[in-house]
């Protein structure tokens, strides 16, 4: 029994072979043929080249894994943590990233409501003047 990452593995260095490769092969189950290609997708290896999603294009990053081991070789290199979501943050750095990203964004909407008064106060500028006429230019 062959398991998606065995699909994935299969169909990289088919795909290295050619331009293109096909998602079903011969000898392999379909449901473990399309897992293994949308691994391949969702790792960023390679992109469906065809509407019906049974063509396969290699990525530069699949290019490389596809010449440094395939598919199995990126697993065993892949970090525990799980692709960057928390791998070796200092917690200090963490809690500075997150005041810095909070006076960001009360950085920004200062600035948003200082824009909006001046838009406002434009329009009453343009009202006033508009209202006025030629009294504002003198007799």
């Amino acid at each position: 029994m062959t398991t998606p990452e065995n699909a994935a593995h299969d169909l990289l260095e088919r795909a290295m072979l050619s331009a293109t490769a096909e998602v079903f092969a011969d000898d392999v189950d379909l449901d473990i043929a399309k897992a293994g290609a949308d691994l391949l997708v969702s790792a960023k290896f390679a992109k469906f080249s065809d509407d019906g999603r049974t063509q396969i294009t290699l990525s530069n990053a699949g290019r490389y894994w596809g010449l440094h081991g395939g598919y199995l070789a990126y697993l065993k290199e892949e970090p525990l943590g799980g692709g960057g979501g928390g791998r070796g943050r200092n917690p200090e750095l963490e809690e500075a990233r997150l005041t810095l990203m909070r006076l960001r964004l009360n950085t920004f909407w200062w600035s948003f409501g200082i824009s909006i008064a001046g838009f406002l106060i434009s329009i009453v500028s343009l009202v006033v003047a508009f209202s006025l006429g030629g009294r504002l230019i003198g007799p």
